[in-house]
């Protein structure tokens, strides 16, 4: 989901909660994630944005090698010589949960009415130059914006959107799309919602002219 706190709705500084999976804002004393540790006994949490593990209310850093799988499903990468060999394997990768998937081809959550945005999303994470590109963060992570340019949100999720389709190591064989769709329905100023049915041609064309 999107990355905020379940409690004061803030998208700095959270942390998930490695027991129930909700996220927290803080980790000092009388934050929500200590207050959360301290009144339901769960003590691991991850940052959201710095991706390191912490034990609450103690507050001492995790270093555990076990804990690597968690951060690649949070944030897959691609070297460029996977990317390039992407089309011509055909081999199945597990899931944790034990199901069997291929990688790009798996499928995306409907949360509401976002059946038609997620043929979009599909059709585009198989066109081969458009995914690749995405694939590699590094193509856009340095790309220069004016202040205030809220459509490179877009392109930014885009790009996690690709890598967590295409990820050979997810955790089940479906994927959530929310973070992707909530910077749709941002910057298309609420022309596409989750909440309503939508026409995927007119969203396919939005969705490409803007990335």
């Amino acid at each position: 989901f999107e990355k905020l706190c379940s409690i004061s709705l803030s998208h700095i500084n959270v942390y998930a909660c490695l027991v129930c999976g909700k996220y927290f804002q803080g980790r000092g004393l009388k934050s929500h994630a200590y207050i959360h540790s301290v009144q339901l006994s769960h003590h691991v949490f991850l940052n959201l944005h710095t991706l390191k593990f912490y034990c609450l209310p103690d507050n001492y850093e995790i270093i555990d090698s076990s804990l690597e799988d968690i951060t690649y499903v949070l944030k897959p990468t691609f070297t460029a010589q996977h990317i390039a060999h992407l089309d011509k394997q055909a081999k199945l990768s597990r899931a944790y949960d034990g199901t069997t998937y291929l990688p790009g081809i798996v499928g995306l959550n409907n949360i509401k009415a976002n059946d038609y945005a997620n043929a979009v999303l599909q059709a585009l994470s198989n066109v081969p130059p458009l995914r690749n590109y995405f694939l590699e963060e590094e193509n856009y992570r340095r790309i220069q914006r004016p202040p205030g340019d809220i459509m490179f949100l877009l392109v930014q999720r885009f790009g996690e959107l690709m890598r967590k389709l295409w990820n050979p190591r997810n955790f089940k064989a479906h994927v959530s799309p929310h973070e992707m769709l909530q910077a749709v329905v941002l910057c298309s100023k609420k022309n596409f919602q989750i909440t309503k049915q939508g026409g995927a041609w007119g969203g396919q064309r939005w969705i490409c002219g803007t990335l």
